[in-house]
């Protein structure tokens, strides 16, 4: 295998990974049938146990890191002789409640697999364990560290595991996640942030039936607001508003004194979080219905994950590397966030989307994998890393 950085190395790692295609669907099968929703701590550690240990086997050092109430983490690491740090990323819960797993367990028909995560994401995960393994049978040692995170509550916002994340993600030149892809020649290099707001609108109670009309209420006021939050993703094109959660003082016989009502906001970069907020206080301070007050409270969650130079760089020697497997690989923007916010946010140039393609995701019955994709995508994944690191040793510029 040549060593020369402007050469594609992805078309020399497919068919290694295509001989270990049955033990990694097996592999698969058995994290699949494993019911580890958000919290299912039970589940999460058995996931991540055996992770831990087929990492174990690669020559990968591993630490359990555990955070209340969602059960451990793992880290596994694993020595070069390079200079290039990569970091990869995939969770280990999902979204289905305890029982799943015996509703829909995993099975393949017509070139998909079907289960609960099976493509958001434990295909992926599996996906990049086999994607090293190709590349530590190889031979290919030209990187300092191949560092992989596997986390317990991305599908909550990783709120635990953040921090974690974002301590490894700085000592990493590129990081990597395995969410999967919506279409075999798409990967992703930006993402919106998100914010969320809770809106309160406070009126004047009165008895409902005999004097309504000392009454403001703040279920009407809020009713106004929140027609004029749904207009706004009109007069802000690329800014979603979407107004969740609503509650009020429930009593039949009073004129409703108390309205609240949530707001999730995305935007693919600050100044637009920025300017949606500033309209939001707008509203917030406007009244329709007189002597009612209200309060809006912004509360930040991720950054956006926005392209830069290195970024751009990272997509460039992706695309080549598709290009060895005869895919024409589309980079593109997404609404919904991943880790990868919380990767570019500490500074790490981050492919997000490098799992296999996958469909229906978060919903039970449907969701699915693309068999197919799978060697393909851990291919591409091995040619990426090894592109990498061999451009992080000579100082070449990928190309």
């Amino acid at each position: 295998m040549s060593l020369t950085p402007t050469l594609t190395f992805a078309q020399d790692y497919l068919l290694r990974f295509q001989t270990h295609q049955d033990e990694l669907l097996d592999r698969l099968a058995t994290l699949v049938n494993i019911d580890s929703g958000t919290r299912q701590i039970e589940g999460i550690n058995r996931v991540i146990a055996r992770l831990e240990t087929w990492f174990q086997e690669l020559g990968f050092s591993t630490t359990l890191h555990p955070t209340e109430p969602y059960g451990n983490n793992l880290v596994a690491r694993r020595q070069g002789k390079g200079t290039a740090r990569i970091l990869l990323v995939g969770h280990v819960d999902t979204v289905y409640p305890a029982g799943s797993t015996q509703i829909q367990p995993f099975s393949i028909r017509d070139g998909r697999a079907y289960g609960p995560g099976v493509a958001d994401m434990k295909s992926g995960i599996v996906m990049g364990l086999y994607a090293l393994r190709t590349l530590i049978e190889a031979g290919f040692e030209d990187y300092e560290e191949l560092c992989f995170v596997a986390n317990n509550d991305e599908e909550v916002g990783s709120a635990a595991s953040k921090a974690l994340l974002g301590e490894i993600a700085r000592q990493a030149d590129v990081g990597i996640i395995l969410e999967p892809s919506r279409h075999l020649e798409v990967i992703t290099q930006a993402r919106k942030g998100t914010e969320q707001y809770v809106l309160e609108v406070h009126g004047i109670p009165a008895h409902s039936g005999v004097d309504p009309q000392k009454g403001r209420s703040a279920v009407i006021e809020l009713a106004h607001k929140m027609l004029a939050i749904q207009n706004l993703n009109s007069l802000y094109p690329g800014i979603t508003f979407n107004v969740t959660r609503i509650s009020s003082t429930e009593p039949l016989n009073i004129i409703p004194d108390m309205a609240r009502c949530s707001i999730s906001v995305r935007a693919f970069s600050q100044q637009a979080l920025d300017e949606a907020a500033a309209a939001l206080e707008q509203i917030s301070n406007n009244r329709s219905v007189p002597d009612t007050s209200a309060t809006l409270k912004r509360i930040r969650g991720r950054k956006p994950y926005e392209t830069t130079p290195e970024l751009s760089s990272l997509v460039e020697l992706a695309l080549s590397e598709g290009k060895a497997l005869g895919l024409n690989l589309q980079p593109e923007r997404r609404g919904g966030v991943s880790d990868g916010n919380t990767l570019m946010e500490a500074g790490v140039p981050t492919l997000d989307s490098l799992g296999p393609t996958g469909h229906n995701t978060h919903n039970l019955q449907l969701e699915h994998l693309d068999l197919h994709t799978l060697p393909l995508r851990g291919a591409l994944l091995a040619g990426i890393i090894h592109r990498v690191c061999l451009s992080k040793s000579t100082g070449t510029k990928p190309s």
